[in-house]
């Protein structure tokens, strides 16, 4: 017993001390990974835990000039975990799961691409409905990063053209984006 005791004792004191990774240096690592979910210059037109009516905003919103149809990317290698689409709310949306269990939120969209899209109607279709949401296993829509995935928009109940991003941990929980290198110039 007390052989295991002093192994014990010699394990802790051989385990890394400082530099301890943190949620946050976790995040800034993921970071290094993800890329960029449009092709301009990153302009927020909303922030992360800015106060709205009823709740607290859980994304960033990203300006598209005014405009939509506007390439979407995915931010990082994964798959399609979730379509949701709907007259209000986030209007048409995309989940993407990636491997290290973060999910990219993209909403407010005006159409997927063709791939997506042809998902979405055979749902659409089987439901007899236009408003729907559902789950997709992961081999079903694989992404890769880069990867053309939506066209931005105005759908929902969103107040003029915009891509509302988020990043979410493996329990659906927000995370500002800020914390994996999604930063605008502070004018």
């Amino acid at each position: 017993m007390k052989s295991l005791l002093t192994y014990f004792v010699a394990l802790l004191y051989s385990l890394p001390t400082g530099n301890k990774a943190t949620p946050d240096s976790l995040h800034q690592a993921v970071a290094l990974s993800f890329q960029s979910p449009v092709d301009i210059p990153i302009q927020l037109a909303g922030t992360y835990g800015e106060p709205r009516k009823l709740h607290f905003h859980t994304g960033i919103d990203i300006r598209t000039n005014q405009m939509e149809g506007l390439n979407i990317y995915a931010v990082e290698q994964g798959y399609v975990s979730r379509i949701n689409v709907s007259g209000s709310g986030y209007g048409k949306a995309l989940y993407i799961t990636h491997p290290r269990g973060y999910t990219s939120v993209y909403a407010h969209l005006l159409c997927f691409s063709e791939k997506i899209e042809r998902r979405l109607r055979q749902e659409q279709y089987a439901k007899e409905s236009f408003s729907v949401d559902f789950s997709l296993k992961p081999h079903e829509l694989p992404v890769a990063k880069g990867e053309l995935v939506a066209l931005s928009g105005n759908t929902g109940g969103s107040g003029g053209p915009h891509l509302h991003f988020e990043i979410r941990d493996s329990l659906e929980r927000p995370i500002n984006p800020m914390k994996f290198g999604f930063i605008a110039p502070d004018t």
